[in-house]
């Protein structure tokens, strides 16, 4: 590493920012992507915040093609940095170098099932994180990537659900669109498997899961973040993104039918109160009910800008009440995912 970057390491007040999320034109990199003693194909930065400053900035610490120190790993890990960043324009670098890592750490049997299932993730989300922001990332073969992720996470971990509500639980510190998408990916490969399904269904379920909130690139951040009420002109905005995320990917090659109708209906309720066409139970998909059920859950247990998680029971609560009062989910798959959630 440079100099400086090791000066910072050493230094008794280091003005670390631990970084979960992107900005300014760079991207975050768990710390545990990176491969000790292997040469790095792009350079990493660590965000720094310096007395008086105030904004942070970012210093590069080990550039390309410098092999990576494990005593660099060891300090960082104590220094309670989870995460270090790259930039943005070395995207098509990263991703080829963490799917190199996932076929390594596959193959290593020393590696537990949830280390792999991990690093799985890692490279799930990034993969999100390029398939939501760059047009060009979306094509067939980007497409085949996704399901090979999706197949090797479900061979680690097996559908098991403790070891998927633990790897969701890791993505829980801060709210993010692509976080949220792969969290619901995790709940609904598992709860699919607890429903029997074979193997290729609950794939292809994991990807309309990892892609269903595609459209929402398209509507305006600061209407996302918001933490106040949205004004009508901004509710329409967000809800035009089940159709947008359709029409961004219906011309794709490889893709079911069955995963495109999950973009355009996920937010359809069973009485006809949803939208984008006010369908009612009997004309929603069933993956579309199902999705249904897990969106709404995973949003309501985790952090949103505007308030903090629920308690996974009171979330339960709130949808069966919904059920009671308007008939809003599926109630044959609400009720297979609450015995799911009970399952030991």
């Amino acid at each position: 590493m440079t100099d400086v970057f090791q000066q910072q390491l050493d230094a008794d007040e280091v003005p670390l920012i631990p970084g979960l999320e992107e900005e300014a034109g760079y991207g975050p990199l768990p710390l545990r992507n990176l491969a000790v003693g292997r040469e790095l194909p792009f350079d990493v930065f660590l965000k720094i915040k310096q007395k008086g400053e105030t904004k942070p900035h970012f210093l590069r610490g080990c550039p390309q093609g410098e092999v990576f120190q494990k005593e660099w790993r060891q300090k960082l890990a104590r220094l309670q940095i989870p995460s270090v960043y790259f930039s943005l324009r070395e995207m098509d670098r990263v991703m080829k170098y963490l799917q190199q890592q996932v076929e390594v750490v596959l193959a290593d049997d020393s590696r537990s099932d949830l280390e792999k299932g991990m690093q799985v993730c890692d490279a799930a989300h990034l993969w999100t994180f390029q398939f939501f922001n760059s047009e060009e990332a979306r094509t067939g073969p980007q497409i085949k990537l996704a399901l090979n992720n999706l197949d090797a996470l479900f061979e680690t971990i097996q559908g098991d659900r403790q070891k998927i509500l633990y790897l969701r639980d890791i993505r829980r510190t801060s709210f993010h669109l692509y976080t949220h998408c792969l969290n619901v990916a995790l709940l609904g490969m598992a709860f699919t498997k607890f429903l029997g399904w074979d193997r290729d269904k609950i794939k292809w379920f994991g990807l309309g899961a990892l892609i269903h909130d595609l459209g929402l690139t398209r509507t305006p951040r600061a209407i996302l973040e918001k933490k106040g009420k949205l004004t009508e002109d901004e509710l329409s905005k967000v809800k035009r993104h089940p159709i947008d995320g359709f029409k961004m990917l219906q011309d794709l090659a490889f893709m079911r039918w069955e995963s495109l109708q999950m973009v355009l209906q996920h937010h359809e309720n069973g009485d006809g109160s949803g939208y984008p066409e006010g369908l009612k139970i009997t004309a929603i998909k069933p993956w579309s009910r199902i999705l249904r059920i897990l969106d709404s859950y995973e949003a309501m247990t985790s952090d949103r800008p505007w308030r903090p998680a629920m308690e996974p029971k009171k979330a339960l609560w709130g949808m069966a009440e919904d059920w009671q009062k308007s008939k809003l989910f599926d109630h044959y798959y609400l009720q297979a995912f609450v015995k799911f959630l009970a399952t030991g």
